[in-house]
């Protein structure tokens, strides 16, 4: 683009974007089908999906984007339920439930449950009848309610709440012996955990010194202060001292008695589940004397509501057990194990509960929403696999897997009986729909139409997969989209998109993506992603090829389906443009400091130096796992400096735009600092935003004005180097 061309352009679009209005070269009849900015706020997802047990009767939750029309580039996000009955084929007419409620749930029995704001503004459980009744609130907790689940006749119902250290040691429920951790709070000079058992004083900063710490503790309440003892003191947008547990009530539904503390002592109990009637299996926090911050592992250990005894079921103070699933007559149990901060997938075993035997389903994949058939016969499962998520069943006793679904697309929440299947789904055609199906989950029709309506009458492009073979023998997939109204001979921009994770999958199964996709289609750009070597989906040996290597092995990759694309005859050699997040930032910066046939490139929230990223970010043990330690061990200094882009910043020569959220602890945005620091002091083309108030999540849960902010300013930046 001549100079003077980009000049009229570039103040034509941002005196646009200042009085909210749409570029003048993304309205008119011309482009009327083609995604826009603003079609952001027009995307639903499905994120819940809820079924009687008789299948008749569904409820989903709706997750959309409302604007503020009397401000500029205000929005919130939306979560509505739906429920409706489920005996005709037709689209669903969904009744819409009263905003009060945050979940809909359905017990064995058939009943209606809620979750949602009681009298003290806490989630409480309520029960929500089918015929018109009014709602019953069943429980007052102080904590409020968190996770819910039934006993398979459905005449008991376990329920989570989340307690503070202080708290949970005032607490009659739960602590009714009034004790303390016997694990070191790792308070400096407090032995015994004595400050939690301190008589309170009336606050006086001039007074005697149990009234001084009064005086201080009142600061940390007022913010004036934080005080953290914890290793893990970074949470994703701020920093806290606070520890948590999640302990567990039982409440009986038939009897109609308060809520029972179902769990005791100073661990967390992530997870609980039924097994029959009067046998509770819970996931928890191995006790091995440690504070909660040095804890990696969890055990199994079964409840007996009968007689209230306790008996360790499965724990090795290595692995993290935690229930999947339990079948309806508690016969089998599905759990998942893995190894807190490896290189490995982990894996999903079935037990038998008369012997607590199990075995391993053998899937070299990541698993997830597990569920048993209605016969006890089989299982069922979602797995991440190739860029999509597949439903598979595998059968209890031979153990093999039959796939039910597609790697084209992904697979969200599922139910199934011997009659039908209802499941949500997202393609490159459709970020989030429901689905019935019958039980194999063929001959699958939409019975909503959340985004369908909408997308009727837009021009939405679909990527072609094709694959290679790295150095190492690896199968790396990418996907190239080509630009709305392509022509045959005339060659196109590239815009290069790298996923984060490492372990993190791009494909039809991303819905996080599918806007940005589109919107540089629409502007005329190809667009190309892949799953370079480490990304999840492929194995474990696809896993952990990027062991000690997160530039070059990878960058490889990346570059690799650049080449095959260009040798389509699609895309123009002179025109290439890249962009990533968080690790897809990382990449972006090692590509550019090691090749320079990109015209411009974005960096979005990312990791640039990894000696400093020990302090920056809230996932610090990712170096343990991906280089085998910490800053300060032998030889690890030189390791990460030689995997850090920033050691190679003087060779980047390419134009860049960096984006950070100022409250990123994922990441850290001194990691951005350091990097425009260098490049300007070089001397470079680069230009730094820093998004107020935004963490790691800003592109795809964040500020909805920030995220439409980021992808503007992104495209202007492109266009500037764009001809």
């Amino acid at each position: 683009m001549k100079a003077s061309s980009y000049k009229y352009w570039k103040h034509k679009l941002i005196g646009l974007l200042l009085v909210g209005i749409a570029p003048a070269f993304a309205q008119g009849s011309a482009t009327d089908s083609l995604i826009v900015a603003s079609d952001l706020v027009r995307i639903k997802n499905i994120i819940d999906l809820q079924v009687k047990p008789d299948g008749s009767e569904l409820a989903y939750a709706v997750r959309g984007i409302v604007a503020d029309t009397t401000k500029h580039a205000v929005f919130r996000y939306e979560t509505l339920w739906y429920v409706n009955r489920t005996a005709s084929a037709a689209k669903l007419d969904p009744q819409q439930v009263d905003q009060q409620f945050t979940q809909i749930l359905y017990s064995p029995d058939g009943r209606r449950w809620a979750v949602g704001k009681g009298s003290n503004k806490r989630s409480q459980l309520f029960l929500f009848p089918s015929d018109g009744q009014q709602p019953q609130q069943l429980t007052k907790l102080e904590q409020g309610v968190g996770t819910v689940r039934f006993s398979p006749d459905g005449s008991k119902v376990l329920i989570s709440s989340s307690f503070t250290l202080g708290e949970l040691v005032k607490s009659k429920d739960f602590n009714p012996a009034g004790q303390v951790p016997a694990w070191s709070l790792e308070k400096p000079a407090d032995k015994g955990n004595a400050s939690l058992l301190a008589e309170p004083a009336q606050k006086d900063r001039d007074g005697s010194l149990p009234q001084i710490i009064a005086y201080l503790k009142h600061d940390e309440q007022q913010d004036i202060a934080k005080l953290t003892n914890k290793l893990q003191f970074q949470t994703e947008n701020s920093t806290t001292g606070e520890i948590r547990f999640t302990q567990w009530y039982v409440l009986d539904l038939a009897a109609k008695t308060p809520p029972v503390a179902l769990t005791q002592g100073f661990r967390s109990h992530t997870g609980a589940e039924f097994v029959g009637n009067n046998r509770v299996l819970l996931s928890v926090e191995t006790e091995n004397g440690l504070h909660p911050d040095r804890v990696g592992s969890t055990d199994l250990v079964l409840f007996d509501l009968s007689n209230n005894k306790r008996q360790v079921i499965l724990g090795d103070s290595i692995h993290r057990f935690q229930v999947a699933a339990v079948s309806a007559s508690g016969k089998w149990v599905a759990v998942n194990r893995s190894l807190q901060n490896s290189l490995t997938v982990g894996g999903l075993f079935i037990y038998d509960t008369q012997n607590w035997k199990g075995n391993s389903l053998g899937v070299d994949r990541s698993l997830s929403n597990v569920q048993f058939a209605a016969d006890e016969k089989s299982v069922y499962f979602i797995a991440s696999d190739r860029g999509g998520r597949t439903l598979n069943r595998a059968d209890i006793k031979s153990r093999t897997i039959q796939t039910l679904s597609s790697v084209e697309e992904g697979i969200g929440d599922y139910w199934v009986n011997g009659q039908k299947a209802f499941y949500t789904k997202t393609t490159f055609a459709n970020p989030s729909e429901l689905y019935r199906a019958d039980p194999n989950f063929k001959a699958g029709t939409a019975i909503t139409a959340i985004n369908s309506a909408w997308l009727s009458g837009k021009n939405i492009g679909i990527a072609q997969k094709s694959s290679f073979r790295n150095e190492k023998g690896l199968e790396v997939d990418y996907w190239l989209l080509k630009p709305a109204h392509y022509q045959k001979d005339k060659r196109c921009p590239l815009l290069v998109e790298i996923h984060g994770g490492p372990a993190s999958m791009f494909g039809p199964a991303d819905a996080s993506m599918w806007h940005e996709y589109q919107y540089f289609r629409a502007r005329g750009y190809a667009v190309l992603f892949s799953n370079p070597r480490g990304s999840s989906g492929y194995g474990e040996q696809f896993l952990k090829a990027n062991f000690n290597d997160w530039g070059a092995g990878p960058s490889r990759d990346v570059l690799e389906a650049v080449d095959l694309s260009l040798a389509t005859g699609i895309v123009d050699s002179a025109q290439l443009f890249i962009t990533g997040g968080s690790y897809g930032a990382y990449l972006t910066a090692w590509i550019l400091a090691h090749d320079s046939r990109f015209r411009a490139a974005s960096s979005q929230r990312g990791v640039y130096d990894l000696y400093v990223f020990f302090g920056s970010a809230n996932v610090w043990p990712m170096l343990k796992r991906y280089f085998d330690g910490f800053p300060w061990e032998k030889g690890m200094r030189d390791i990460l400096l030689a995997q850090s882009p920033t050691t190679y910043a003087e060779n980047i020569k390419t134009p860049l735009l960096i984006f950070h959220g100022e409250q990123d602890n994922r990441t850290g945005p001194v990691q951005s600092d350091f990097l425009y620091k260098q490049l300007k002091y070089l001397g470079r083309d680069t230009e730094y935003v820093r998004h107020p108030r935004a963490d790691h999540e800003i592109t795809r849960s964040g500020d909805v004005g920030q995220r439409l902010d980021q992808l503007l300013r992104t495209y202007e930046f492109f266009e500037r180097y764009r001809h």
